[in-house]
Protein backbone atom coordinates (compact mmCIF):
# COMPACT_ATOMS: atom_id res chain seq x y z
CA UNK A 1 0.00 0.00 0.00
CA UNK A 2 2.68 2.22 1.09
CA UNK A 3 4.41 1.61 -3.22
CA UNK A 4 1.38 2.20 -4.28
CA UNK A 5 0.46 5.37 -2.56
CA UNK A 6 2.53 7.15 0.43
CA UNK A 7 0.37 10.09 2.02
CA UNK A 8 3.87 11.66 2.92
CA UNK A 9 2.32 12.27 6.62
CA UNK A 10 4.01 11.89 10.19
CA UNK A 11 1.31 10.66 12.74
CA UNK A 12 1.93 12.26 16.38
CA UNK A 13 0.47 10.58 19.22
CA UNK A 14 0.16 12.13 22.98
CA UNK A 15 -0.95 8.98 25.20
CA UNK A 16 -3.66 9.43 27.95
CA UNK A 17 -4.54 6.20 29.00
CA UNK A 18 -3.56 2.73 28.47
CA UNK A 19 -0.50 1.83 26.67
CA UNK A 20 0.32 0.84 23.19
CA UNK A 21 3.21 -1.26 21.72
CA UNK A 22 5.37 0.00 18.22
CA UNK A 23 7.62 -1.76 16.10
CA UNK A 24 9.14 0.05 12.62
CA UNK A 25 9.63 -2.39 10.50
CA UNK A 26 12.87 -4.76 11.79
CA UNK A 27 13.34 -1.76 14.72
CA UNK A 28 13.11 -3.42 18.26
CA UNK A 29 9.40 -3.03 19.82
CA UNK A 30 8.57 0.07 22.01
CA UNK A 31 6.47 0.03 24.77
CA UNK A 32 4.41 3.85 25.53
CA UNK A 33 2.23 4.58 28.32
CA UNK A 34 0.16 7.75 29.52
CA UNK A 35 2.22 10.96 29.02
CA UNK A 36 4.66 9.61 26.15
CA UNK A 37 4.79 11.53 22.98
CA UNK A 38 5.70 9.37 19.98
CA UNK A 39 5.91 10.43 16.13
CA UNK A 40 5.98 7.87 12.92
CA UNK A 41 5.37 8.61 9.62
CA UNK A 42 3.40 7.07 6.60
CA UNK A 43 6.44 5.76 4.42
CA UNK A 44 7.58 2.88 6.89
CA UNK A 45 5.34 -0.15 7.84
CA UNK A 46 4.86 -0.37 11.65
CA UNK A 47 2.97 -2.55 14.07
CA UNK A 48 1.07 -1.30 16.51
CA UNK A 49 -0.64 -3.43 19.35
CA UNK A 50 -3.29 -1.48 21.84
CA UNK A 51 -3.69 -2.35 25.34
CA UNK A 52 -6.13 -1.29 28.29
CA UNK A 53 -5.66 0.46 31.42
CA UNK A 54 -5.35 -1.88 34.46
CA UNK A 55 -8.65 -0.04 35.94
CA UNK A 56 -11.57 -0.99 33.33
CA UNK A 57 -14.65 1.53 33.23
CA UNK A 58 -17.52 -0.18 32.27
CA UNK A 59 -17.74 -1.29 28.61
CA UNK A 60 -13.97 -2.95 29.29
CA UNK A 61 -10.21 -1.15 29.37
CA UNK A 62 -9.70 1.83 27.40
CA UNK A 63 -6.78 3.06 25.15
CA UNK A 64 -7.27 6.31 25.06
CA UNK A 65 -4.90 9.29 23.18
CA UNK A 66 -4.80 12.65 21.31
CA UNK A 67 -3.14 12.60 17.51
CA UNK A 68 -2.52 14.64 14.87
CA UNK A 69 -1.63 13.94 11.26
CA UNK A 70 1.24 16.04 9.54
CA UNK A 71 2.26 16.48 5.74
CA UNK A 72 5.90 15.73 6.07
CA UNK A 73 6.27 18.81 3.61
CA UNK A 74 4.78 21.22 6.53
CA UNK A 75 7.97 20.64 8.52
CA UNK A 76 11.08 22.79 7.98
CA UNK A 77 13.01 19.87 9.44
CA UNK A 78 14.42 17.34 6.93
CA UNK A 79 13.25 14.09 6.89
CA UNK A 80 16.01 12.53 7.18
CA UNK A 81 16.81 14.36 10.47
CA UNK A 82 13.66 13.81 11.95
CA UNK A 83 14.04 9.95 10.89
CA UNK A 84 15.99 9.85 14.01
CA UNK A 85 12.87 10.43 16.38
CA UNK A 86 10.57 7.84 14.59
CA UNK A 87 9.30 5.29 16.84
CA UNK A 88 10.94 6.96 20.15
CA UNK A 89 9.75 7.23 23.47
CA UNK A 90 9.44 11.10 23.95
CA UNK A 91 8.10 13.08 27.28
CA UNK A 92 5.61 16.01 26.99
CA UNK A 93 6.73 16.47 30.47
CA UNK A 94 9.29 19.14 30.06
CA UNK A 95 10.54 22.00 27.87
CA UNK A 96 8.29 22.05 24.21
CA UNK A 97 7.31 18.65 24.64
CA UNK A 98 5.14 19.87 27.67
CA UNK A 99 4.15 23.24 25.96
CA UNK A 100 2.96 20.80 23.13
CA UNK A 101 1.36 18.56 24.91
CA UNK A 102 -1.26 21.04 26.84
CA UNK A 103 -1.89 22.64 23.54
CA UNK A 104 -2.82 19.35 21.99
CA UNK A 105 -4.81 18.79 25.57
CA UNK A 106 -6.30 22.24 24.91
CA UNK A 107 -7.65 21.66 21.63
CA UNK A 108 -8.93 18.45 22.20
CA UNK A 109 -11.42 19.58 25.25
CA UNK A 110 -12.79 22.41 22.93
CA UNK A 111 -12.36 21.28 19.75
CA UNK A 112 -16.22 21.33 19.12
CA UNK A 113 -15.98 24.95 19.79
CA UNK A 114 -13.79 26.08 16.78
CA UNK A 115 -15.09 27.80 14.45
CA UNK A 116 -13.64 26.91 10.28
CA UNK A 117 -11.57 30.26 10.91
CA UNK A 118 -10.25 29.37 13.96
CA UNK A 119 -9.40 26.03 13.10
CA UNK A 120 -6.82 26.52 10.08
CA UNK A 121 -4.96 29.02 12.09
CA UNK A 122 -4.78 26.57 14.85
CA UNK A 123 -3.58 24.29 12.77
CA UNK A 124 -0.52 26.55 11.82
CA UNK A 125 -0.01 27.14 15.55
CA UNK A 126 0.20 23.29 16.16
CA UNK A 127 2.60 22.82 12.75
CA UNK A 128 4.82 25.41 14.04
CA UNK A 129 4.80 23.68 17.89
CA UNK A 130 5.48 20.70 16.41
CA UNK A 131 8.25 22.12 14.19
CA UNK A 132 9.68 23.55 17.20
CA UNK A 133 9.46 19.98 19.51
CA UNK A 134 11.26 18.60 16.86
CA UNK A 135 13.76 20.58 16.07
CA UNK A 136 14.20 20.71 19.98
CA UNK A 137 14.56 17.29 20.45
CA UNK A 138 17.24 17.34 17.74
CA UNK A 139 18.90 19.97 18.59
CA UNK A 140 18.45 21.50 15.04
CA UNK A 141 16.39 24.74 16.00
CA UNK A 142 18.39 26.55 13.10
CA UNK A 143 15.97 24.97 10.60
CA UNK A 144 13.10 26.51 11.77
CA UNK A 145 12.29 29.93 10.19
CA UNK A 146 11.95 33.06 12.10
CA UNK A 147 7.85 32.63 11.83
CA UNK A 148 7.70 28.70 13.41
CA UNK A 149 10.15 29.97 16.28
CA UNK A 150 8.60 33.32 17.22
CA UNK A 151 4.96 31.23 17.23
CA UNK A 152 6.53 28.53 19.21
CA UNK A 153 8.13 31.44 21.79
CA UNK A 154 4.53 33.11 21.71
CA UNK A 155 2.93 29.48 22.91
CA UNK A 156 5.40 29.40 25.44
CA UNK A 157 5.15 32.97 27.02
CA UNK A 158 1.32 32.60 27.28
CA UNK A 159 1.70 29.43 28.82
CA UNK A 160 4.13 30.19 31.23
CA UNK A 161 1.72 33.21 32.16
CA UNK A 162 -1.08 31.08 32.72
CA UNK A 163 0.57 28.89 34.84
CA UNK A 164 1.95 31.50 36.98
CA UNK A 165 -0.69 33.81 37.44
CA UNK A 166 -0.77 33.14 41.36
CA UNK A 167 2.43 35.24 41.58
CA UNK A 168 2.58 38.87 42.12
CA UNK A 169 5.72 39.32 40.87
CA UNK A 170 4.62 37.98 36.95
CA UNK A 171 5.60 40.95 35.09
CA UNK A 172 6.68 41.49 31.49
CA UNK A 173 10.40 41.98 32.78
CA UNK A 174 10.01 38.46 34.95
CA UNK A 175 8.54 36.85 31.67
CA UNK A 176 11.06 37.89 29.17
CA UNK A 177 13.90 36.17 31.86
CA UNK A 178 12.45 33.21 32.05
CA UNK A 179 12.89 33.11 27.96
CA UNK A 180 15.72 34.75 27.75
CA UNK A 181 14.73 37.35 25.64
CA UNK A 182 14.44 40.91 26.23
CA UNK A 183 12.14 43.09 27.34
CA UNK A 184 11.39 45.03 24.57
CA UNK A 185 11.58 41.97 21.91
CA UNK A 186 8.56 40.35 24.16
CA UNK A 187 7.02 43.56 23.44
CA UNK A 188 7.31 43.42 20.03
CA UNK A 189 6.27 39.85 19.55
CA UNK A 190 3.47 40.05 21.39
CA UNK A 191 2.04 43.49 20.47
CA UNK A 192 2.58 42.32 16.47
CA UNK A 193 0.88 38.23 17.94
CA UNK A 194 -1.90 39.51 19.90
CA UNK A 195 -3.73 42.33 17.70
CA UNK A 196 -2.47 45.22 19.63
CA UNK A 197 -2.78 43.93 23.35
CA UNK A 198 0.56 44.25 25.60
CA UNK A 199 1.69 41.41 28.03
CA UNK A 200 0.83 43.54 30.77
CA UNK A 201 -2.97 43.68 29.71
CA UNK A 202 -2.65 40.17 28.61
CA UNK A 203 -1.70 39.16 32.43
CA UNK A 204 -4.49 41.27 33.84
CA UNK A 205 -6.97 39.86 31.80
CA UNK A 206 -5.95 36.51 32.47
CA UNK A 207 -5.83 37.15 36.33
CA UNK A 208 -9.24 38.20 36.16
CA UNK A 209 -10.67 35.75 33.69
CA UNK A 210 -9.21 33.22 36.36
CA UNK A 211 -10.90 35.08 39.55
CA UNK A 212 -13.92 35.00 37.63
CA UNK A 213 -14.32 30.92 37.07
CA UNK A 214 -12.73 30.63 40.94
CA UNK A 215 -15.60 32.89 42.63
CA UNK A 216 -18.09 30.31 41.00
CA UNK A 217 -16.28 27.09 41.84
CA UNK A 218 -17.84 25.60 44.95
CA UNK A 219 -14.82 24.35 46.09
CA UNK A 220 -13.37 27.31 47.03
CA UNK A 221 -16.68 28.59 48.16
CA UNK A 222 -14.80 29.17 51.83
CA UNK A 223 -12.51 31.52 50.30
CA UNK A 224 -12.59 34.96 51.09
CA UNK A 225 -12.81 37.21 48.13
CA UNK A 226 -9.77 38.45 48.99
CA UNK A 227 -7.98 35.26 49.03
CA UNK A 228 -9.62 34.98 45.44
CA UNK A 229 -7.66 37.82 44.23
CA UNK A 230 -4.13 36.87 46.16
CA UNK A 231 -4.42 33.44 44.42
CA UNK A 232 -4.69 35.20 40.61
CA UNK A 233 -2.17 37.55 41.76
CA UNK A 234 -3.72 40.47 42.98
CA UNK A 235 -3.24 41.30 46.67
CA UNK A 236 -5.02 44.42 47.10
CA UNK A 237 -8.67 44.13 48.00
CA UNK A 238 -9.40 46.99 46.70
CA UNK A 239 -7.35 46.64 43.31
CA UNK A 240 -9.09 43.64 43.45
CA UNK A 241 -12.54 45.34 43.31
CA UNK A 242 -12.07 47.81 40.96
CA UNK A 243 -10.36 45.71 38.36
CA UNK A 244 -12.85 43.36 38.33
CA UNK A 245 -15.38 45.67 38.12
CA UNK A 246 -13.94 47.10 35.11
CA UNK A 247 -13.70 44.51 33.93
CA UNK A 248 -16.88 42.24 34.59
CA UNK A 249 -19.31 44.81 35.61
CA UNK A 250 -20.27 43.18 39.00
CA UNK A 251 -18.03 43.24 42.10
CA UNK A 252 -16.57 40.36 43.07
CA UNK A 253 -18.78 39.30 46.20
CA UNK A 254 -22.13 40.17 43.60
CA UNK A 255 -20.41 37.74 41.14
CA UNK A 256 -19.85 35.22 43.50
CA UNK A 257 -23.63 35.77 45.02
CA UNK A 258 -25.54 35.79 41.72
CA UNK A 259 -23.54 32.53 41.24
CA UNK A 260 -24.68 31.20 44.51
CA UNK A 261 -28.33 32.05 43.50
CA UNK A 262 -28.17 30.53 40.63
CA UNK A 263 -26.64 27.30 41.42
CA UNK A 264 -29.39 26.94 44.66
CA UNK A 265 -31.95 27.59 41.97
CA UNK A 266 -30.74 24.83 39.75
CA UNK A 267 -30.96 22.44 42.50
CA UNK A 268 -34.65 23.81 43.71
CA UNK A 269 -35.61 23.08 40.52
CA UNK A 270 -34.30 19.77 40.08
CA UNK A 271 -36.01 18.80 42.62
Amino acid sequence: MIRRSDQELYYLTLLTSGFHGLKRGRDQAETFGVGDLTIIDSSTPHDVRMVGSQAPREGGPEVTGVGIDLPVSMMPVPPRQVRDLLGRRLSSREGTGALLADFLLGLDRRACGFQPAEAARLGTVVADLVSAWIARELDAEHTLSPEARQQAVMESVRAFIRANLHDPELTPRTVAAAHNISVSYLHRLFTRDSDGETVAAYIRRQRLRKAYRDLTDPALRGLPVQSIGARCGISGASEFGRAFKAAHGLSPREHRRQACQVSADQATSST
